[in-house]
């Protein structure tokens, strides 16, 4: 009994040696990480049906890896992140074509004109509410901020609007892009409706 527990207690210091020496050799201590468990395709929600934490020699590792679930769980993958890669800032960089993106969000670019884009006056930064005509009748689908306009970008005539839209709402824009007609409309706010009813009273 003595002569197993002294072999085990052996056998398991030389493991604790090599893996040390390997450490040392391959990059230091161990940290915990996040990495993706399967391959993430761009636009998709990162969470923990497709993340894990695991270790990784700290050596190895990418400057802006992500270690705490946390802090990936809820952001959006904006290119491929490979089965077993860690997980770092460059596969959430929230730019697109030099568009800030928001995080949570992908950009998505809908044909548009002056007509169906308020006359063409929506600019980065509005909020609209995007609603699909099809067979004489308008639906309203979402609300969406804008992020880009093909007036804005070429100085050129309005011919398209970039939007920033849940990632999980995505399939229904473009479904509703190739059946019908998309609108913006922009919203009234609230500073808006209290100038409007100031004025009102003072008409009366």
């Amino acid at each position: 009994m003595i002569l197993a527990l002294a072999y085990a207690s052996s056998v398991r210091e030389e493991a604790e040696v090599a893996q040390r020496d390997a450490l040392e050799r391959f990059g230091g201590e161990p940290v915990t990480v996040c990495v993706a468990t399967r391959d993430i395709e761009a636009g998709e929600l990162l969470d923990e049906s497709n993340l894990a934490i695991a270790e990784w020699a700290a050596g190895l590792l990418p400057e802006d890896s992500i270690a705490d679930l946390g802090d990936a769980a809820g952001r959006t993958a904006t290119s491929r992140i490979p089965k077993n890669a860690v997980v770092c800032s460059a596969y959430l960089e929230v730019r697109s074509g030099g568009i800030a993106v928001p995080a949570g969000t992908v950009a998505v670019s809908v044909a548009s004109d002056p007509v169906h884009a308020v006359g063409g006056s929506i600019a980065p930064g509005d909020t609209v509410d995007v609603y699909v005509s099809q067979d004489a009748i308008a639906d309203r689908l979402m609300t969406a901020q804008v992020l880009d306009t093909s007036a804005e970008a070429t100085g050129g005539d309005m011919s398209w609007v970039t939007l920033a839209v849940d990632p999980t709402r995505v399939h229904e824009l473009l479904a509703a892009t190739s059946l019908g007609q998309v609108t913006l409309a922009v919203p009234g706010s609230a500073e808006a409706e209290s100038e409007t009813e100031v004025t009102g009273e003072g008409d009366a």
